[in-house]
């Protein structure tokens, strides 16, 4: 380490030697500070980190460069495409920093970043907390990933995340859809009923045995989970997780009739467990099949040339989730029945789902009471 003269902004300058280039040239590090020991001090926190693996040549990785060795590593754990697609865009959410060398950004940079992405900008609407949450917390892991080999430190730990944009409800699916899902035969029926009329997560699902589903009692036993992306069975998402479902006749009924033998209550044709890819196909086909009948009156071919246009509005397995809650509102089960019934670790999660259906309800009781007195008042 060598101390050099005070330079002429008024700045002391300390070098580290970081190795000789390819031509053999000795290469140095400077570090400065407003006094000898601020300057010295950062040039021996440099030294050893050098000491503790630190690699120089990769000193000017960018931030985008650290998110590919992350999604590398995750791709390599066997996350789904899903996950590695959310940790690319959260690169890009980044902007202008993603170009910039990881190691030079500091906790005010990304600061600045985030607070613009929480209100609008360049005619862009605000992210959501959830997001702004999920793009800080990824940064982070891929800081931590490149300590101490390429970074010194993450300076994500000193950034708050913004309030940003409400997050927007999910729609539970209209009285039609589930009319169609009731009404349409399909090897995805089952799994849509099983959703609809339980609230059970996607991955509570697929680890469910017919050993946990008590058609006597009406009961289904949830008592783990699903990782798609570790290919293994595991522990449900929250201790609230673990429960003991209670099931409408509907499922009662329907249940009876698709008992088959198999392990699994949801399995593919082989009569294995589902996976990430199997879900994808078959709720591709689920939709294609209620576009045929539902927007084309079964008059078109799904598999014609160039594909037939979806008219109708599709739906998602965890919107069957979410409209399970709704149909337990509208029957007037109390809050802390559906909490459990959910598996909900907070009650907030559950009063959230509860009050926006109020908000939005309501209205239309009180419009009600306005069109019966004025009714009242004409007579």
């Amino acid at each position: 380490m060598a101390r050099n003269k005070k330079n002429a902004d008024g700045r002391y300058r300390y070098r580290v030697y970081i190795g000789k280039d390819a031509n053999g040239a000795k290469r140095f590090k400077s570090f400065y500070g407003s006094t000898e020991r601020e300057a010295k001090a950062a040039a021996a926190e440099y030294r050893a980190a050098l000491g503790k693996g630190l690699d120089p040549e990769q000193s000017k990785a960018t931030l985008g460069k650290l998110y590919d060795d992350l999604i590398a590593v995750k791709k390599a754990k066997g996350i789904g495409q899903k996950s590695l697609d959310r940790y690319a865009d959260n690169r890009d959410n980044w902007g202008e920093l993603k170009d910039m060398p990881a190691g030079e950004l500091k906790a005010a940079d990304f600061q600045k970043a985030l607070n613009r992405l929480a209100d609008w900008h360049d005619g862009k609407p605000p992210l959501s907390h959830f997001t702004l949450t999920n793009l800080r917390s990824s940064a982070k892991a891929a800081y931590d990933l490149a300590i101490p080999e390429i970074v010194l430190y993450n300076p994500i730990t000193k950034v708050a995340c913004p309030a940003g944009a409400p997050a927007e409800p999910r729609e539970p699916i209209t009285e039609e859809q589930q009319q169609w899902i009731r009404e349409t035969p399909h090897r995805a029926q089952r799994a849509a009923m099983l959703l609809l009329y339980s609230g059970l997560r996607r991955g509570e699902a697929t680890a469910l045995t017919w050993a946990d589903v008590d058609l006597d009692d009406a009961t289904i036993t949830v008592s783990k989970g699903y990782n798609f992306g570790g290919k293994k069975t595991k522990t449900t998402k929250t201790p609230a997780g673990t429960r003991v479902v209670s099931i409408p006749k509907v499922l009662v009924e329907y249940l009876k009739t698709q008992q088959d033998g198999c392990l699994y209550v949801l399995h593919n044709p082989k009569g294995e467990r589902m996976t990430e890819q199997g879900w994808k196909q078959l709720w591709k086909s689920y939709m294609c099949d209620l576009n045929v009948k539902y927007g084309y009156d079964g008059k078109q071919n799904k598999n014609r040339p160039g594909g037939l246009p979806m008219v109708i509005d599709t739906f998602t397995p965890h919107q069957l989730r979410h409209t399970f809650c709704t149909l337990m509102y509208f029957a007037g089960v109390d809050v802390l029945t559906a909490r459990d019934q959910m598996g909900h670790k907070d009650i907030s999660v559950t009063l959230g789902i509860y009050t926006a259906l109020d908000k939005k309800f309501k209205k239309k009781k009180i419009n009600r009471l306005d069109a019966y007195l004025k009714k009242q008042s004409v007579g």
